[in-house]
C-alpha cells in the first residue's frame, strides 16, 4: 500500500508524470474538447489562483452546484491545491434541502452555472455565488500561482451530504487519506492505466463518482470521457470507445433495452441466429466443471457466434469496453447474466458515503454471479483493515449474518457537526453499516437488505421515507401514508384516506383528489423525492397488525398483507418486482445453481 497523500499532491505528481496524455473528453459547441494533463493543470492552477484572490484557505469550505461538466475537475483539484473543502451539491435537490446543505456547509463561496443560477440564488443566503464558467482558465502574464498547501492527510477533503436518519442530509466528512487509500484499492484490483478511457455518467456529488471517476482517472493517468448526458452517451458511445464504464442499475438496464430494441428490428431469421447463439452462451456458462455444454459448443460459440453475433453488439459499444462497474443500487441478476453470455461484463460492487465509498467489488479475476464481491484490500488485515458481521444476538464474526462493521483507512472522520450521529455509527472502532451481510466460504459478500427504512431507488439515489409521508400527510384527505419504491425508478405512496372523504366521492375522483394533493405536498422535494403515483388501501389497523400501540406503521406488516396490490401497482406504473425477470435469455439454470450457491463466473469459466 502505497503512503497516503492528499489529493492536490497526487493531481500534481500525476500531471507531471502524464502531462502530454490526454485528460479529458467532452463535447463542446464546435466539436470534441480535448484537454491534456498538461493543460488541466494550467487550468486547475489558473482557477487555484482565483479562489485565493478570493480569500479561499485551507479548511475553508467552497460549494459547487451545477450540472456535470469538465468544471468539476477544476472545481475539485483547484480547491485540493489550496487545502479548501470542495462541497458538491446536487443541483436538483429541492429548496428546503438545498437551503440546508448551504447554511450547514457555510461555504465561503458558491460556484455555479447559468442553469442553476436563479434557484442558488433563492437559497444561497448571503454567500457569494459566481458563474464558475466566468473564472479563468489561464493564468495572466507575470501571474504565479499559490503552491500547494501542506496540510495533513487527515484533514478533511471534502464534505458529501447523505441523507440522515431525520431526512435532511448530513455532511460526511472524507480525508485525503480516505479518498487516497480509496482510489489505490480500485486501481489496485482493476488495472487500469493510461491506455484505459474512462466514461463518465454519473453526478460528482455522488462518492461512487468522485472517488472512480475523478479520483481514478488522475491517478492511473488515462482519459475520463464527460458526455453532454445520458442521450449523448448512447448515441455516441461507439465513437467514444470506453474501456472501463461506471454506471448504476438503471444505466445497465438502458443498454439491454437498446440491444432488445436492435434485435427487435432485425430480421426473423437474424433474430433466430441471435436466439440461439444466446441459448448456446447459455449452455456453457451454466455447464459448471461436468462440462455440459460440450466442447462443441464452446468451439461454436468462440469461433461461430461470438465473432458473428455477440463480436458486432460489442462493436456498437465502441469494442474496447474491459468492463461496466456497477454500485449505488442493487444489480439484477439476469443483466450480470445476459451482459457476460454477450462479453461485456458487468461486475457488481458494494459501498457507501462513508467508507469512501468502495467496500467490495467483483472485477476481472474474481467474480461470482449475485455476490457484490470480495472486499477491497483496504480492508484486509495487512493494510490496517478488517470487517466483521454482527447478529441481532449481538453474536460477531467473518461466519455470521447480520449487520456489516468495518474499519480502516477508508472509514470517514465522522459526520460534520453531528457529533452524536457519528457516535452512534461507530461502535467500538468498527463503523456500523446499517446493512444485513454475509461471506461465502471464498470471501464473496453478499447484500441481504438494509437494516434502517432507507428506500435505493434503481439509480442509485437513496432516501428515508418519513420525510416524504409527513409532507403528504398535511393533506387534510390522507389519514396515513407508506412510502414505496425500493430497486424503483420512482416511488410511490400507498394512503389511507379520512372516511368522510371515501364516502364523498367515486373511486377516481378519490384518486385524482388525493394524488393532487399528494403532488402540491411534496412539490418542494427533491425531484427523485417526488411520489409518481398514489395507491389507495384499506385504514390501516391496530387489529390487523399494520399498526402498533402507539399508532406508527408496520411498513413489513403492510407489505405482506398487500403484497398483490402493490405488485400489481407498481407493473402498471411500469417497475419491475419480479425477481427473475425475462429478459429473452435462458438462464433458469444459472439462477437455480446461484441459489444453490454453486456458480462462479470468472474468465469465462464456471466453477464449483
Amino acid at each position: 500500500m502505497p503512503t497516503p497523500i492528499s489529493m492536490g499532491q497526487l493531481f500534481a505528481d500525476s500531471c507531471k508524470k502524464n502531462k502530454k496524455h490526454t485528460a479529458l473528453i467532452s463535447p463542446s459547441s464546435d466539436g470534441l474538447q480535448i484537454i491534456s494533463f498538461a493543460q488541466l493543470q494550467q487550468e486547475v492552477l489558473a482557477w487555484a489562483n482565483y479562489l485565493n484572490d478570493q480569500g479561499i484557505k485551507p479548511g475553508d469550505r467552497v460549494a459547487a452546484i451545477a450540472s456535470k461538466s469538465i468544471n468539476h475537475y477544476h472545481f475539485f483539484y483547484s480547491c485540493w491545491h489550496l487545502g479548501a473543502i470542495p462541497v458538491p451539491i446536487c443541483e436538483s435537490l429541492g429548496d428546503p434541502e438545498m437551503s440546508f446543505v448551504i447554511k450547514d456547509s457555510e461555504p465561503s463561496l458558491i460556484l455555479t452555472d447559468n442553469h442553476c443560477m436563479k434557484k442558488v440564488k433563492q437559497n444561497c443566503g448571503a454567500v457569494k455565488v459566481v458563474d464558475w464558467n466566468d473564472l479563468p482558465l489561464q493564468l495572466q502574464e507575470n501571474e504565479e500561482a499559490p503552491a500547494i498547501a501542506k496540510i495533513a492527510v487527515d484533514d478533511i477533503a471534502t464534505l458529501i451530504y447523505t441523507s440522515g436518519s431525520t431526512g435532511m442530509p448530513k455532511g460526511v466528512m472524507l480525508t485525503h487519506r480516505n479518498l487516497s487509500i480509496n482510489v489505490w484499492g480500485a486501481l489496485e484490483v482493476f488495472h487500469m492505466g493510461n491506455k484505459d478511457r474512462i466514461m463518465s455518467l454519473l453526478p460528482y456529488w455522488h462518492s461512487y463518482a468522485l472517488v472512480c471517476e475523478v479520483g481514478c482517472s488522475i491517478k492511473a493517468g488515462c482519459v475520463c470521457v464527460i458526455p453532454k448526458d445520458i442521450r449523448d452517451f448512447k448515441r455516441n458511445i461507439k465513437n467514444y470507445a470506453p474501456t472501463v464504464v461506471i454506471v448504476v442499475p438503471r444505466i445497465v438496464e438502458g443498454l439491454k433495452l437498446a440491444i432488445d430494441k436492435r434485435i427487435s428490428e432485425s430480421t426473423p431469421r437474424i433474430k433466430k441466429l441471435i436466439n440461439t447463439a444466446i441459448y448456446n452462451a447459455s449452455r456453457i456458462y451454466t455447464a459448471g466443471p461436468r462440462l455440459d455444454g460440450g466442447i462443441l459448443r464452446m468451439i461454436t460459440h468462440h469461433c461461430f457466434y461470438d465473432p458473428l453475433v455477440f463480436r458486432k453488439f460489442r462493436k456498437a459499444f465502441g469494442g474496447k469496453i474491459r468492463c461496466i462497474v456497477s454500485g449505488g443500487a442493487p444489480l439484477d441478476l439476469e443483466l450480470q447474466i445476459f451482459f457476460k453470455y454477450i462479453g461485456l461484463p458487468v461486475y457488481q460492487g458494494y459501498g457507501l458515503t462513508e467508507t469512501s465509498p468502495v467496500v467490495s467489488s467483483n472485477y476481472f479475476d474474481r467474480h461470482r454471479l449475485g455476490s457484490c464481491g470480495p472486499v477491497m484490500p483496504w480492508l484486509l488485515p495487512k493494510y490496517g483493515g478488517d470487517y466483521t458481521f454482527k447478529d441481532e444476538n449481538g453474536n460477531m464474526g467473518k461466519d455470521v449474518r447480520g449487520q456489516l462493521l468495518i474499519k480502516g483507512q477508508c472509514v470517514m472522520k465522522g459526520y460534520w457537526r453531528h457529533t452524536d450521529a457519528s457516535a452512534k455509527t461507530m461502535e467500538d472502532g468498527w463503523l456500523n453499516t446499517g446493512d444485513v451481510c454475509y461471506c461465502d466460504k471464498d470471501g464473496y459478500l453478499f447484500l441481504q437488505g438494509r437494516k434502517g427504512n432507507m428506500i435505493v431507488l434503481i439509480g442509485g439515489e437513496k432516501l428515508h421515507p418519513e420525510s416524504i409521508e409527513d409532507a403528504v400527510k398535511n393533506s387534510k384527505l390522507i389519514s396515513e401514508a407508506m412510502v414505496i419504491g425500493e430497486k424503483c425508478k420512482n416511488v410511490y405512496i400507498c394512503a389511507n384516506v379520512t372516511e368522510e372523504i371515501r364516502k364523498k366521492h367515486n373511486p377516481q375522483k378519490l384518486h385524482d383528489l388525493i394524488k393532487a394533493d399528494m403532488l402540491k405536498y411534496t412539490k418542494d422535494l427533491a425531484a427523485y423525492q417526488k411520489p409518481k403515483e398514489v395507491l389507495i388501501l384499506p385504514d390501516f389497523t391496530i387489529d390487523d397488525g399494520t399498526l402498533t400501540a402507539i399508532m406508527k406503521i408496520r411498513r413489513y406488516k403492510i407489505k405482506q398483507i398487500y403484497k398483490k396490490e402493490i405488485e400489481d401497482f407498481l407493473i402498471q406504473n411500469g417497475e419491475e418486482v419480479a425477481t427473475k425477470r425475462k429478459l429473452g435469455i435462458a438462464s433458469s439454470k444459472v439462477v437455480e445453481s446461484l441459489e444453490a450457491g454453486s456458480v462462479i463466473l470468472g474468465n469465462g469459466n464456471a466453477l464449483k
